[in-house]
């Protein structure tokens, strides 16, 4: 039976997920230069925004991530953490994995592809930047954060052969 925590982080690792593979389909969409659901007949000659690459991120970063909270969802039980820990651990990777799908999908839109407050060498900072910036900024020492917790919390005792 899962946790209250886990569920949390189950169902938002899912949604992430889902997120992502809707990203497939403006990859493909942005591969392709037209918006195209064969083998329906649909074609709108409509170019979507950004590179090729920043979708592909999109796709495959949220995937990640959403995967990435599931898994820690299943390995908290296995964990020595106080329920205080485990909160960390939930809610933490649940900001972590909604700032990095802002980062993906505002870094899109922004020349500086969100790496960056202010101008980069990729380019000019926007509000697009910002928005992608700044949650994955805080999520990133977060998850850093997290996964020191976690290992400190791997049981000392005997395995199993």
């Amino acid at each position: 039976m899962l946790t209250k925590h886990q569920k949390l982080m189950f169902l938002h690792g899912l949604v992430i997920c889902l997120i992502g593979l809707i990203g497939g389909f403006l990859l493909i969409f942005s591969i392709l230069e037209v918006i195209s659901l064969s083998p329906i007949p649909i074609y709108l000659d409509y170019k979507i925004p950004g590179t090729v690459a920043a979708w592909k991120a999109v796709h495959v970063g949220n995937i990640m991530n959403g995967l990435m909270a599931i898994l820690f969802a299943l390995t908290i039980p296995k964990l020595d953490l106080t329920i205080t820990a485990k909160k960390f651990v939930a809610y933490g990777t649940i900001f972590t994995i909604w700032g990095n799908a802002f980062f993906y999908f505002f870094g899109v839109f922004a020349p500086n592809r969100g790496l960056t407050l202010g101008d980069n060498s990729l380019g000019d900072a926007n509000w697009a930047g910002v928005l992608a910036f700044a949650p994955a900024f805080v999520g990133a020492l977060t998850l850093i954060a997290i996964v020191i917790v976690m290992l400190r919390a791997i049981p000392k005792d005997n395995c199993a052969e």
